[in-house]
């Protein structure tokens, strides 16, 4: 009896945990955000505001050091508002779960947050320059979101901001490459805007078998052997995740797209 009576537990509790895996294995579904209210647009447009002081701060300084911290806070601070969106408001791609945007090279770590650094080739001047344009598209945005009454159209606006955000965020830090296909931007994949080099190898056509799943074909000269060396691991990481239709490279193809992005690399 005592047989029995264990063996019918037993296929209890198997039977449980059958049913209880596919929860444990699969994060829960986040509930629908609600839509901005007006007194929360009015703290956004605050921290636009402040965004933009500061870019006015950067072209008031004269002193390099300073500009150079300035800088960094308005760049971080952009980020930051990205971020709120987020976390907020359900803003931003469905893969960027658990970050505030799509992590793409090295970044830094700040309050729980990971931070993309200022680009380095960024003087100053280019910066005010370039985030002033991004800074004027957010205010004309902005203005669109606060008229929408209706919830659905503010949520479409707001994310239609925190893509532009990013477009020209990651445009600004040499990502730009990223941005000009992909499943992710609503695009069909297409191989590379420009020819890859040796484009009879192996390593490139994996290239355009994989990669450009999720965004165009990157020139090995983007980055040096080292850094792609990381970015591979990364990618190769999020790939291994179960991305819905996606393939993912075998340990050996990922041998060969690694030499063969390293051979190609910026010196």
């Amino acid at each position: 009896m005592s047989i029995l009576l264990g063996a019918i537990h037993a296929a209890l509790l198997c039977k449980f945990f059958v049913a209880l895996t596919p929860a444990l294995a699969q994060p829960p579904a986040r509930s629908e955000a609600a839509a901005p209210t007006d007194a929360e647009l009015r703290e956004l447009e605050q921290q636009i505001k402040s965004l933009q002081q500061q870019l006015d701060q950067i072209n008031a300084t004269r002193d390099a050091a300073p500009r150079q911290r300035l800088m960094q806070l308005n760049w971080q601070g952009m980020q930051n508002y990205m971020g709120q969106m987020h976390d907020r408001w359900g803003m931003g791609y469905p893969w960027s779960a658990g970050y505030p945007w799509m992590r793409m090279g090295p970044g830094m770590m700040s309050g729980g947050r990971v931070f993309w650094p200022v680009p380095n080739d960024l003087t100053p001047d280019q910066y005010v320059q370039q985030m002033g344009e991004q800074m004027k598209l957010m205010q004309e945005q902005m203005n669109k979101i606060a008229q929408a009454s209706d919830p659905q159209e503010r949520q479409h606006l707001m994310q239609e901001q925190w893509q532009t955000m990013y477009q020209q965020m990651q445009t600004m830090r040499g990502m730009g490459w990223m941005l000009e296909s992909g499943p992710m931007m609503g695009h069909a994949p297409m191989p590379s805007a420009k020819a890859l080099p040796d484009a009879d190898s192996a390593g490139a056509k994996l290239i355009s078998m994989y990669c450009v799943q999720c965004h165009a074909a990157p020139q090995p000269t983007l980055l040096t052997a080292k850094d792609w060396t990381g970015l591979t691991q990364r990618m190769h990481i999020r790939m291994e995740g179960g991305w819905p239709g996606v393939k993912t490279p075998t340990e050996q193809d990922m041998k060969t797209i690694v030499a063969y992005m390293q051979k190609h690399a910026r010196q």
